[in-house]
C-alpha cells in the first residue's frame, strides 16, 4: 500500500491503542486494482524499553510490476509513552525514480537527509542535508499511530504531519461506524475519511479523498481505498499476527 500509505499510512495506516496493540504487532496486506492482486504490503511493530521500532515495505507483483514497478522500504523509531518521533528512513524505488530519506529528531528541529540517484543505479544525482523546526509535526509512520490511537475519541480532527520539507494539516473525520466482511472474517469498523492534502515524490503521489475501515477491537485497518494520481487501489488486510509474530 502502500508507497505513500508506508509513508503516510503510511499514510496510511496500522496502528491500534498503543496500550494493547504496539507491544508486538505485525500486519500484511494485498493491494488491488479491480479485484487484480497488484501489490503487497507488511508492517511491524516492536517494542522495547521505552521506543516502538516500526518497519514496513510495499512492492509491486503480477501485472502491477509489468506496469510500474515499486519497490519501497521503511523503518521508523518512536517514544512508546508520547508518540513522538526520534528516526525516520524511507527508501524509495517507483518506475525511474529513486531516492532514500532520513529524519532525525533532535532538540525540537527535524535533520533531514535526502539522496536522489540517477535513475535505479547507484549513481547520486543530489545529497541534500536540511534542518527544520519540529513544530509538533511527526513523520509518518509516528502521525498514523496517532490516528489510531485516538480515533473514536473525537469525530474529527487534524494530523500534524512532516514530509518532502513541507508541514501538513490533514484533516480527518468518521463517516460512519459500519460492519463489514474482509475474506469471511466480520469486523465492526469505524469508515474514516482523511483528505489527503501531502505532495510526495515518485509515482505514488497521494491524491483525492482516502477511507480506511478501522477494525474498533483491534483499532487496527482491516481496509483501505486510497487514491494516487496513477489511480486508486484497494488495500485489504491478509494477516494479523500478534506478541509472538
Amino acid at each position: 500500500m502502500l508507497s505513500k500509505i508506508a509513508k503516510f499510512f503510511l499514510l496510511v495506516l496500522f496502528f491500534c491503542p498503543v496500550n494493547t496493540f504496539a507491544l508486538n504487532a505485525s500486519a500484511c496486506y494485498r493491494v488491488e486494482v479491480f479485484f487484480f492482486k497488484v501489490g503487497e504490503s507488511c508492517i511491524s511493530f516492536k517494542e522495547e524499553g521505552d521506543l516502538i521500532f516500526v518497519k514496513s515495505f510495499m512492492r509491486t507483483v503480477n501485472i502491477g510490476s509489468l506496469a510500474k514497478r515499486v519497490n519501497d522500504e521503511g523503518e521508523a523509531i518512536i517514544e512508546r509513552t508520547t508518540l513522538k518521533p526520534r528516526f525516520f528512513k524511507f527508501y524509495q524505488e517507483e518506475g525511474r525514480f529513486k531516492r532514500y530519506q532520513e529524519y532525525k529528531y533532535l532538540d525540537d528541529k527535524i535533520h533531514v537527509r535526502e539522496t536522489k540517484y540517477v535513475d535505479l543505479t547507484d549513481k547520486i544525482e543530489r545529497d541534500e542535508k536540511k534542518v527544520y523546526e519540529q513544530k509538533g509535526y511527526s513523520d509518518p509512520y509516528a502521525t498514523a499511530l496517532f490516528l489510531f490511537e485516538h480515533i473514536g475519541e473525537e469525530q474529527s480532527g487534524v494530523l500534524r504531519l512532516f514530509y518532502d520539507d513541507r508541514y501538513y494539516n490533514v484533516p480527518y473525520s468518521i463517516v460512519k461506524e459500519e460492519d463489514i466482511t474482509v475474506d469471511e472474517t466480520d469486523f465492526n469498523t469505524y469508515k474514516v475519511l482523511v483528505k489527503t492534502n501531502v505532495r510526495g515524490k515518485g509515482l505514488l503521489k497521494p491524491k483525492g479523498n482516502w477511507y480506511l475501515w478501522i477494525d474498533k477491537k483491534t483499532r487496527m485497518p482491516v481496509k483501505m481505498n486510497v487514491g494516487f494520481l496513477i489511480g486508486s487501489v484497494n488495500v485489504i488486510m491478509e494477516e494479523l499476527k500478534t506478541k509472538g509474530f
